[in-house]
């Protein structure tokens, strides 16, 4: 019986949560800010494979960057006092590794079910032990505070100079502001451009990448890892935006997801026999790298381009890697926004110690931070097998990825359904009869669909 009251009393408070910042209501006036109301910041922020922030030799990753991850958020709360803003900050630190992170999600989950919880969130989204499943279906439900009123007294950021697109994946069904991106990801094939016969006025599509003689060539092996002979990894953006999270829905039927997963499967077929010969050009996980990427290669002078995957209607989708957002039932709505607002100031983002934390390997929400002339503050110093990267994207790379920008019509937040579209793709890849690559398919939607309505 406690349970059931328990369980009941939770659903009613999670329905008042939703209810206090629906997407549906008349956004809530800005409150005035007041420095010395209490505030609270729940960051996470410990990048994964930085070797300055973990210690590998041991086989395991051991995180030894407390001491690191502590100085960059006083640094943070300092040029906040120091610009008028909240004084009296309370911060709590999502770990990153083990058991003690997955107590702490839940601890946290349930304080949000009870109208409770931090004011602010800073978090890193990575599709795997994230606090919030599917953030784009909470802004949904509410569970952010809408944010429209207060964009208009914005001090800091500069939403003109973002790259819109991503900075758009904030944005509720209903086209309000619930959340606000700071950077985002996106793979690329970089490529020779003289190989490449594209034409500026076509629209390419995923069609264009599965045709090795169309006019992006075989850059879609590029995709597949040779040096471990595996099979396509990463390949989700190519299904577009994947859920409707409103209607709690998946975006393609699982007849589409089969014929998706039978075109990537013939595609690698013809690669291993040695029918599609991979061209002139490396894949790049990590675009801010891209400089050393290409300098090995005999063709690093020549003029090169960034090839994404595009989906079946020309679409290029990207992936929000760190956001901020302030809970609906903040005790201190304005200080909250107040610290966002601060965090997304274009010079603070190339002079904080805080966003080496915050960018790791990922690009920043404004266009012209990667490029000559600017600072990328995660790699403003060189470290052990990262080389010295201080001053970003040069030369045919940064034009590159010029063109590569004005590709991206929109970006998702990294979800168990990249991971599931993934984990389905290599039963698909390794299965050895058609019954068992239906199952396959049928298994990967099947679970996606259920993530979906358990969110």
């Amino acid at each position: 019986m406690f349970k059931k009251l328990a369980l009941f009393m939770s659903l009613l408070a999670l329905l008042g949560l939703a209810a206090c910042s629906r997407p549906g209501k008349e956004a809530p006036k800005p409150e005035e800010l007041d420095p010395k109301e209490p505030l609270t910041i729940c960051f996470d922020l410990d990048p994964s494979f930085d070797p300055r922030h973990f210690n590998f030799d041991s086989g395991q990753a051991k995180y030894t960057g407390a001491r690191l991850r502590q100085e960059a958020v006083d640094g943070f709360l300092e040029k906040l006092e120091e610009s008028g803003g909240p004084r009296n900050v309370q911060v709590e630190f999502l770990e990153d590794l083990g058991s003690d992170r997955e107590g702490q999600l839940t601890r946290l989950r349930a304080e949000l079910m009870a109208g409770e919880g931090p004011d602010l969130f800073v978090l890193r989204q990575n599709g795997a032990s994230d606090l919030f499943l599917f953030p784009e279906k909470k802004m949904e439900d509410g569970l952010f505070l809408c944010l429209d009123g207060y964009m208009e007294g914005a001090r800091f950021m500069e939403p003109d100079k973002m790259l819109t697109p991503v900075f758009d994946a904030g944005k509720s069904s209903e086209g309000r502001r619930f959340l606000l991106p700071v950077t985002y990801d996106i793979d690329a094939a970089l490529m020779r451009s003289s190989y490449l016969h594209t034409d500026p006025e076509q629209k390419l599509t995923l069609s264009d990448l599965l045709d090795p003689e169309g006019p992006l060539g075989s850059a879609l092996s590029l995709w597949h890892n040779k040096e471990f002979d595996e099979c396509f990894t990463g390949i989700y953006p190519a299904l577009g935006q994947l859920a409707d999270y409103k209607a709690e829905s998946l975006n393609f039927s699982k007849e589409e997801l089969g014929e998706f997963f039978s075109e990537l499967l013939e595609y690698e077929k013809r690669v291993h026999s040695g029918e599609i010969a991979s061209p002139s050009g490396v894949f790049i996980g990590d675009i801010a790298h891209a400089n050393a990427d290409l300098a090995s290669r005999q063709w690093a002078m020549e003029p090169v381009t960034m090839v994404p995957l595009y989906d079946k209607d020309g679409g290029v989708t990207a992936r929000v890697d760190v956001f901020a957002g302030v809970n609906a039932n903040a005790k201190n709505p304005a200080g909250a926004f107040f610290a966002a607002d601060l965090l997304l100031d274009r010079e603070y983002m190339q002079d904080s110690d805080i966003h080496m934390y915050l960018w790791c390997n990922a690009l920043p929400i404004y266009t012209g931070l990667c490029g000559p002339d600017t600072t990328v503050p995660y790699i403003r110093e060189a470290f052990s097998g990262g080389g010295d990267l201080r001053d970003g994207l040069q030369g045919s790379c940064w034009e590159a990825f010029g063109e590569l920008l004005e590709e991206i019509t929109g970006a998702e937040f990294p979800t168990r359904l990249d991971t599931e579209i993934s984990r389905g793709y290599y039963a698909y890849f390794s299965a050895e009869s058609d019954a068992a690559r239906q199952k396959a398919v049928s298994d990967a939607y099947t679970t996606m669909s259920m993530l979906l309505g358990e969110s």
